[in-house]
């Protein structure tokens, strides 16, 4: 059955898992950091152009603070206040990952698997993949997952497959748990476990994925009657570990960003927040009392909700995010 590919940045999904035997060569790409570059970085002064953003920002990014470049390729990405130019946004990018900001490392990481704004390299791709992964990037981990399991540079290694797999399901990445319930279930890249895959499939399923249901159902029958209530009790109590906003989100001041709004556009915003923390809420994600401030709670429950519905954890609300808790208001 087929694995779901990246959650991150649309990628196509995985169209077959992972072969059974995994190849006897070890890839040291994702190991080996950029050393010589990250020092080049910390120490030059960088030269920012004036149309990268206001004054506080561009003074930050040619200090090298490492938030400020990250921001600097966003802009460009995104086309906020300045042209869109992918180019520009990998070159920013990837001046924010050498100096170790794991949302840049994932993101510089994407640019490479995809070809966007760069030459499409998988062996770099996974090195960034790599240090964002270590990092806690839960993109990162199930991007990294699905390289390693579909051998995109001519390696396999089931074995790291599983592992990353794992890492992002239990920070409650759904395509992970849903490739996990079927690593668990065939015994590749670690034992054989059909309580483990229910519990995944279980997990996925009560999102409202049929396909996962559908496996949960059939791996149900092929458990024993005590085993079926060990692994409901399991799924019951199951908890996902908390994201670390560093490894997956750019917290960026508002000294950084464009103007300030208006009157009518903060009362506006802050109605907005407010109605965005009651979905959260109703939905089971803690964003606390619904005050119409993004504090740091607000940001976690938006995370959460993010990476459980295959959107880049960013903490921050844009469009993609609004439609999809208004789906569930």
């Amino acid at each position: 059955s087929a694995l779901e590919g990246p959650a991150a940045e649309d990628t196509e999904p995985m169209a077959t898992a992972p072969a059974a035997t995994p190849a006897a060569a070890q890839d040291m790409t994702g190991t080996v950091a950029p050393a010589d570059a990250s020092i080049a970085a910390a120490t030059a002064k960088i030269d920012i152009p004036t149309d990268a953003g206001p004054a506080a920002l561009r003074d930050a990014a040619t200090g090298g603070d490492a938030k400020a470049l990250f921001e600097i390729g966003s802009r460009y990405a995104e086309s906020r206040g300045a042209k869109q130019d992918m180019a520009a946004a990998a070159k920013w990018y990837e001046k924010a990952a050498e100096l170790g900001f794991a949302p840049a490392e994932y993101r510089i990481g994407n640019f490479y698997e995809k070809g966007i704004g760069v030459a499409r390299d998988v062996k770099k791709a996974k090195t960034w993949y790599q240090l964002a992964a270590e990092q806690g990037n839960a993109s990162a981990m199930h991007n990294l997952a699905v390289l390693f399991a579909m051998a995109a540079d001519g390696v396999t290694d089931n074995e790291s497959a599983a592992h990353w797999f794992q890492a992002a399901a239990d920070l409650g990445v759904k395509d992970s748990q849903f490739n996990l319930g079927i690593l668990a279930a065939k015994g590749v890249g670690m034992k054989q476990n059909l309580e483990e895959s229910y519990k995944w499939f279980a997990l996925v399923a009560k999102t409202g994925d049929k396909d996962a249901a559908a496996k949960r159902d059939e791996i149900a029958k092929a458990l024993r009657p005590e085993q079926l209530e060990r692994a409901r009790a399991v799924t019951e109590l199951w908890k996902a570990k908390p994201l670390d906003p560093a490894a997956n989100s750019a917290d960026i001041p508002e000294s950084w960003q464009d103007g300030t709004p208006q009157t009518t556009a903060s009362v506006d915003m802050k109605k907005a927040v407010q109605n965005i923390q009651r979905i959260l809420n109703k939905n089971g994600y803690e964003a606390g009392n619904p005050d119409g401030l993004m504090g740091l709670k607000t940001k976690n429950a938006i995370m959460a909700f993010q990476t459980d519905n295959d959107m880049t954890a960013t903490g921050t609300v844009d469009e993609k995010l609004v439609k999809a808790l208004l789906a569930r208001k």
